[in-house]
């Protein structure tokens, strides 16, 4: 069986998957990155919206951005519980998810304003006009930018600029894979400057052009 090639976007999401080396918690990202799958096996994804993390351990979700963590490092012996409870799964999904779900459910944290608020503030990302600035969300939501930078850093593990940047792209990608476009149009669109900007942060993150991304690609490459 080939190899299958996945690649993975940088978001401001925290991730927990078990692979065939255990169950680790991913911080949120910033670089892309490619996974190949060999042989047979199987993955369990566990991905937080962006802020949806915040509370379920002690401390900042800034303070394992970039960070592979095992369950006893970023839950202690709880962690360690849950590291029990999948291995007595033996792979099976069924098993595997309610051992993920029971554990998920019983940390989660009480309700936190602050953490409401961010939540906002991320919706009104996604929805917000191409050319959207930290500042003006600040405002539209009655704080200062460094206000608004203190609380992304202690929920969402991510600056505000760093999750509008990822939220773009993400849009750009999303657009290129799925429909042939114009490029200086889908720039113009998305709030870049020019398409050479564009192409800039695609190259830049993935490695890659726009035209290289919007080819037809096998579904094994």
């Amino acid at each position: 069986m080939p190899a299958l090639r996945r690649e993975l976007l940088p978001d401001p999401s925290v991730n927990l998957a078990m692979e065939p080396g255990g169950l680790r918690l991913y911080g949120v990202g910033s670089a892309h990155g490619v996974r190949e799958l060999h042989g047979h096996g199987m993955v369990i994804g566990t991905k937080f919206r962006p802020g949806g993390f915040s509370g379920l351990r002690p401390g900042p979700v800034s303070a394992i951005t970039g960070r592979a963590l095992t369950m006893s490092d970023a839950f202690g012996s709880a962690g360690a519980e849950l590291d029990d409870a999948v291995a007595a799964a033996q792979w099976d999904v069924s098993a595997t998810i309610h051992a993920v779900s029971s554990f998920l459910r019983a940390q989660r944290p009480a309700p936190d304003p602050q953490r409401t608020l961010v939540m906002a503030v991320l919706e009104a990302m996604r929805t917000a006009e191409p050319d959207v600035r930290v500042a003006d969300l600040a405002a539209r939501f009655a704080m200062a930018p460094r206000t608004m930078q203190r609380l992304f850093a202690e929920h969402v593990g991510a600056s505000p600029k760093q999750v509008l940047q990822r939220l773009r792209r993400q849009r750009a990608i999303d657009h290129l894979d799925s429909e042939p476009v114009q490029l200086a149009r889908l720039a113009a669109a998305l709030g870049y400057f020019d398409q050479a900007h564009m192409a800039r942060d695609l190259r830049t993150t993935l490695g890659r052009s726009p035209s290289a991304l919007s080819a037809p690609r096998d579904h094994h490459q």
